[in-house]
C-alpha cells in the first residue's frame, strides 16, 4: 500500500473482516469510503486442523501479526463470519392492530419485533430479515410506512445459530487478542461482495461452496428469504478421490491432485490422458485416469447441487430465483462447475468474484476470498448505520435540550 495514501487514512476509518474456514483463515483489512470499501491488505493462512481450538487461535494470531506487520496498525475489532450446519433459518409472521390506522415507522418495528420473538430452543439470534408486509387483505408490500389500514402484517427470516457455537467463535477471537464487532453469516457477507443491485432485485440464490460446507442465501431486493447449509463441499470431493482412484492416497495428496488436475469438464480431456500418483513404498509413479478423477469429481459436485436445488424448491423459494444462481468459495477453482450447477438448477449461473471500491487486487478477486471481502462491505455498511443512529440520537438529545433552555426562559422571565 503506498505509504502517503496509508497516512491519510485514520486509524477509526479500518474496518477488519475476519473469515475462520474449515482449511484456512482469512484476514482483511480495508478502510471505510463511505458507505463501501477499499481493500489494504490480507493475512492469509493455512488451517491444518480447524477442529482444534489451540491450532486456530494460533492460526488466527499468524493471521493478526501478518496483517499488522503489512499495514502498520492494530487489529482489534474484527467483524467475523458463520456459517455450517449449527447455523438454521426459520421464518415467522407477526400481526398486530394499528392504534392510529395509519402506519408509522413505530408500528414497522413493533411488528418485527414480534415476528422475530422466538423460542429459547430455536438458538441465538444472528440476523432477522423483514420480508414483505400485509395490510388487511394487502399483499406483497415492501414499504408499508404512511399507509391506511387496521391490521399490519410481516413475514421475517430470522438466522439462528446454537449458543455453543457462537461461544466457541467468541472465544477463538478473545484468545487472540481481538475483540468480535459482529457475527455475520457468511453466505450474506459473500452477497455484498459478488451480487449485482439487478441480481437482487429480480430474486438472487448465492452458493459459497467452499472447504466444509455447502451454504445458500436467496436473495430478494435487500432483504434474505431463506439461508440453508450442507454439510458436503470440497473436503468430501477431496475425500472421494482418496477412496476411489486405484492407488491409496492420503487426503493431503488427494488435496493436492484436485487442485493440479480436477476439472468438471470431461468433454474436454484427451483419451487415455493421465497424470502421476506417487505409489506406496518405494513402487514409484503410478498412471491415473484423468477422466476416471473428473467423474469422481463431478459425480460429488453434481449431488451437491440437485441437493440444494431440492431443498430451495421443497422450502418454496426456487420460483422466487428470476436473476439465477452465483456460485462463489473456493470449489470455483474447478473448471467448469458453473456448468455442472446450470444442469443441477435449471438456472442461468455465474462464477462471483469479490469487488470493492476503486478496484480490487488480481489476487483478492478469487471467489474463494468473497466472504472476507464480503465483511469489509458489511462492516462499512454497519458504521454508517450506528453514525446515522448515534447522530439521530444525538439531535434528539439537542433538541431536548433546546426545549428545556426555551421552558427555562419563559419560567424565568414571564
Amino acid at each position: 500500500m503506498d505509504e502517503s495514501k496509508q497516512s491519510e487514512i485514520r486509524k477509526e476509518d479500518y474496518i477488519f473482516g475476519l473469515d475462520i474456514g474449515a482449511s484456512k483463515i482469512n484476514l482483511f483489512v480495508g478502510y471505510s469510503t463511505g458507505d463501501s470499501v477499499c481493500i489494504v491488505e490480507c493475512g492469509d493462512c493455512p488451517l491444518p486442523k480447524a477442529d482444534e481450538f489451540d491450532c486456530v487461535v494460533e492460526t488466527l494470531k499468524n493471521a493478526v501479526r501478518s496483517v499488522e506487520s503489512l499495514v502498520g496498525v492494530d487489529v482489534r475489532d474484527v467483524y467475523v463470519g458463520i456459517a455450517g450446519k449449527h447455523v438454521n433459518s426459520i421464518n415467522y409472521q407477526g400481526l398486530i392492530t394499528l392504534p392510529t390506522g395509519e402506519v408509522r415507522n413505530v408500528d414497522i418495528e413493533t411488528v418485527k419485533n414480534q415476528a422475530s420473538t422466538i423460542p429459547e430452543a430455536a438458538g441465538q439470534i444472528i440476523h432477522v430479515f423483514p420480508g414483505e408486509y400485509s395490510l388487511d387483505d394487502q399483499t406483497g408490500i415492501r414499504n408499508p410506512k404512511g399507509l391506511n389500514g387496521r391490521r399490519l402484517g410481516v413475514e421475517v427470516q430470522v438466522v439462528t445459530s446454537r449458543p455453543n457455537a457462537i461461544q466457541n467463535l467468541d472465544k477463538s477471537v478473545r484468545s487472540a487478542g481481538l475483540h468480535v464487532a459482529k457475527i455475520v453469516l457468511e453466505p450474506l457477507a459473500a452477497g455484498f461482495a459478488v451480487l449485482t443491485p439487478d441480481e437482487r432485485e429480480l430474486g438472487v440464490a448465492l452458493v459459497d461452496i467452499g472447504a466444509g460446507s455447502a451454504d445458500v442465501a436467496v436473495f430478494v431486493g435487500e432483504s434474505v428469504r431463506y439461508t440453508a447449509s450442507l454439510d458436503l463441499a470440497g473436503n468430501s470431493i477431496t475425500s472421494d478421490i482418496s477412496k476411489c482412484l486405484k492407488v491409496p492416497i492420503s487426503l493431503a495428496k488427494a488435496e493436492e491432485i484436485k487442485k493440479k488436475y480436477g476439472t468438471c469438464k470431461l468433454n474436454n480431456l484427451i483419451e487415455d490422458e493421465t497424470f502421476p500418483v506417487p505409489g506406496v513404498g518405494d513402487r514409484g509413479d503410478i498412471p491415473c485416469s484423468r477422466t476416471l478423477l473428473a467423474k469422481v469429481i463431478t459425480a460429488r459436485v453434481e449431488e451437491i447441487f440437485r441437493l440444494l436445488s431440492a431443498d430451495l424448491k421443497k422450502h418454496n423459494v426456487y420460483d422466487l430465483i428470476n436473476g439465477g444462481i452465483v456460485l462463489t468459495g473456493g470449489c470455483c477453482a474447478l473448471e467448469g462447475i458453473d456448468e455442472v450447477a446450470e444442469r443441477a438448477f435449471n438456472k442461468p449461473v455465474r462464477i462471483g468474484h469479490p469487488k470493492s471500491s476503486g478496484g480490487i487486487r488480481d489476487a483478492f478477486s478469487n471467489p474463494s476470498y468473497a466472504t472476507g471481502v464480503g465483511l469489509l462491505h458489511y462492516g462499512a455498511k454497519d458504521r454508517v448505520g450506528n453514525r446515522r443512529h448515534e447522530t439521530g440520537k444525538q439531535i434528539k438529545v439537542s433538541v431536548k435540550k433546546g426545549l428545556q433552555w426555551f421552558k427555562d426562559i419563559i419560567q424565568n422571565y414571564f
